[in-house]
């Protein structure tokens, strides 16, 4: 059992809750020792805070919580008279309020208020932001080495905010936390939760047009996250962005870095292609005139724009150029984000954990510079959801540029917002990824390199594994 992370007396007052079992009086477990809405992740302890989402209701798994070892409970409606009684019987505290996620996010908010000396950088945008939260981590890693928490995984909603901020502890000197959003207003709930010291919008792309509308409503979306920054700290945005006025707008007067391609930025990336076997990329930051270049894994001058992103950022925290380049290079991207495996002379270039118009194009011009040579090359492209009324003539806009990039190449789609464009231009289509395997196994010979891109909902991820 670990610190106290709140006392009985700090868990009413900070969620507004009233006991419906109360701490017995002396008891000497004075509190919770961590906090958690997942009954699988509780440990002897723990608080476990029932919330109802769209996918769970966390009060179905109060008995497993139990059987965890929790210390109390917290929920939003009355358990049944066996689960009560069984509290009651083992003296486990239960409190009552009134929205169980309201709750786990205040108690986040109040965890991280103990650490104020910590230096927090939040990061949003359309895409990319878990690669940019990669490279910006790897970055900081180079002045903080084993100091840095970062968002695990895409954990960066209302739930995930919350979870990553109860894994901060007296040892962390920087956290680094991804914040995502799929509807107007959410990026500015989630950033007061835990208002950062330096915020970065890694750019503004044609993803959940389906609630923004167009780019400036995305621009406005993201822009949230520089309006809640700190007001002595750092924002850093694209300067080549769709709605750069709105994010400048939103920066007021905090201390601003841009960062992107052109001569305007201040710092700039230029992305030099492969170059014997790695990808070269130079970065230049404007004022000093200091120009490096590198080589690193990772193709496309889409990933060399996030790695000025995050040059950007390690100049806003005191990073020396050098310190920057060695933490870009030493950084490696979790699976299904630019993956490229072999298995049985197959070469599977699995892009496939998610995809908007914006980053599936940048995905065609990775692959085709990664597989200039290949005998043989297959693309499989899925849908690319929340697009609202966009999505039809964005699917066919990607599988005429697929078509075009690649004349050569086996253009299969996958899932129903693909189906009338691939019906339109005449390619293969399934209605799903379990068809799709089905139907294709076999069928790909060695020597074939093979793209994966789509939404994450559609699996195309599972291919490889078949």
């Amino acid at each position: 059992m670990g610190s106290l992370f709140f006392s009985w007396e700090e868990l009413a007052e900070n969620t507004g809750g009233e006991w419906l079992i109360a701490p017995e009086a002396g008891s000497c477990n004075a509190g919770v020792t961590s906090v958690f809405d997942d009954s699988r992740a509780v440990v002897p302890g723990a608080l476990f805070v029932a919330t109802v989402g769209e996918l769970a209701d966390g009060h179905q798994y109060l008995g497993q919580a139990l059987d965890a070892k929790a210390a109390a409970i917290c929920l939003e409606r009355m358990p049944d008279e066996r689960l009560l009684q069984r509290m009651r019987s083992a003296g486990i505290p239960c409190l009552q309020v009134k929205h169980g996620l309201a709750a786990f996010q205040r108690l986040a908010q109040a965890h991280r208020q103990k650490f104020p000396e910590l230096i927090e950088l939040a990061i949003t945008g359309s895409c990319g932001k878990t690669s940019t939260k990669e490279f910006c981590a790897a970055v900081l890693e180079q002045r903080w080495p084993g100091r840095v928490l970062k968002t695990l995984g895409n954990t960066n909603n209302h739930y995930g905010v919350p979870r990553n901020l109860f894994r901060l502890t007296s040892e962390t000197a920087v956290a680094v936390l991804e914040m995502g959003s799929n509807h107007p207003g959410e990026i500015a709930h989630l950033v007061s939760l835990a208002p950062p010291q330096v915020g970065l919008v890694c750019n503004i792309g044609q993803a959940h047009l389906e609630f923004f509308h167009d780019l400036r409503g995305v621009a406005t979306e993201k822009g949230a996250l520089l309006a809640g920054t700190d007001e002595q700290g750092w924002v850093i945005f694209p300067r080549e962005a769709e709605g750069y006025d709105i994010l400048l707008e939103n920066a007021g007067k905090r201390r601003c870095l841009t960062f992107g391609s052109s001569l305007d930025a201040d710092v700039r990336s230029e992305y030099l292609g492969l170059q014997n076997g790695l990808f070269r990329v130079r970065l230049s930051w404007r004022d000093s005139g200091v120009s490096r270049e590198f080589s690193w894994q990772l193709g496309g001058a889409h990933q060399a724009l996030n790695a000025a992103a995050a040059a950007a950022v390690g100049t806003a925290f005191g990073l020396t150029p050098d310190e920057i380049i060695r933490g870009l290079q030493n950084c490696v991207l979790p699976g299904k984000r630019m993956e490229v495996r072999e298995i049985d002379g197959i070469t599977w270039c699995n892009d496939a954990y998610n995809s908007n118009p914006d980053s599936a194009r940048a995905a065609l011009d990775w692959f085709a510079e990664l597989s200039a040579s290949a005998a043989k090359r297959v693309l499989i492209l899925g849908d690319m959801r929340e697009l609202g009324g966009n999505a039809a003539k964005a699917h066919l806009e990607l599988l005429q540029k697929a078509r075009c990039d690649f004349p050569e190449a086996r253009i299969i789609s996958v899932g129903a917002l693909c189906a009338e464009a691939a019906q339109t231009l005449a390619l293969e289509h399934f209605p799903d990824t379990d068809t799709a395997k089905a139907a294709l196994k076999g069928t790909f010979s060695p020597g074939t390199w093979i793209l994966l891109k789509a939404s994450n909902g559609v699996q195309l991820y599972r291919f490889p594994e078949a």
